[in-house]
C-alpha cells in the first residue's frame, strides 16, 4: 500500500494481502480422478459386449423374417422347401424365397425341413449361431425345437415351424 509522507512515497508491507488461493489441492484432484476412473471402468465393462448383443438381436430378427417368408411360401405351395440333410445351409432357400424376402443371401442361418424324421413336409427348423447369446431365450428356443442347448459349442437361436 502506498503511503504518502512529506512528499515521500513509502511502501508498507503490513497492510499488504496476498491473493486468496483459488486452485484445488492435490487430494481433491486425486479423489476426482479416482472417481472418474471407477466410473469409466464400470461403463467400459458394461459396453464391451454391446456390439455383439446388437448383432445377435439383428440375427434373431432376420431369422424371424425368414420364418415369415417360409410361412408365405407354405401358403402358396402347401409345403416347405425341401432340404438335403439335417443341417442344410441357407443356399437351399436362396432361390426359392426370393419372392417373399429380399436380401435373403445376406442372412446367415441354417435350415432343415422335416427335422423330425416323420414323412411330412409341414415342419421346418431354422437356427442361427450367436456371438454373445441371448440369455435364457436361446436355450428356450432350442428346447422348443427338440434340441439340447448344452450340446452346442456356441449359442444358437432356433425357430421352428410345425
Amino acid at each position: 500500500m502506498l503511503i504518502k509522507q512529506q512528499n515521500k512515497i513509502q511502501f508498507s508491507i503490513s497492510n499488504f494481502q496476498f491473493p486468496k488461493k483459488t486452485g484445488f489441492s492435490l487430494i481433491e484432484l486425486l479423489v476426482v480422478i479416482s472417481i472418474i476412473g471407477v466410473l469409466s471402468a464400470v461403463l467400459v465393462a458394461n459396453f464391451m459386449g454391446m456390439r455383439e448383443r446388437a448383432r445377435d438381436a439383428q440375427k434373431i430378427q432376420d431369422l424371424y423374417a425368414v420364418k415369415n417368408a417360409l410361412r408365405m411360401y407354405y401358403n402358396d405351395h402347401q409345403s416347405y422347401p425341401a432340404s438335403d440333410g439335417l443341417n442344410a445351409s441357407k443356399t437351399i432357400l436362396s432361390g426359392q424365397l426370393d419372392d417373399y424376402i429380399s436380401a435373403i443371401d445376406e442372412i446367415d442361418y441354417w435350415y432343415t425341413q422335416n427335422f423330425s424324421g416323420v414323412a411330412d413336409s409341414d415342419r421346418f427348423k431354422l437356427y442361427v449361431e450367436l456371438e454373445a447369446g441371448a440369455g435364457d431365450e436361446d436355450d428356450d428356443s432350442a428346447r422348443k425345437c427338440g434340441e439340447d442347448p448344452s450340446s452346442f459349442p456356441s449359442p444358437r437361436f432356433y425357430v421352428c415351424g410345425n
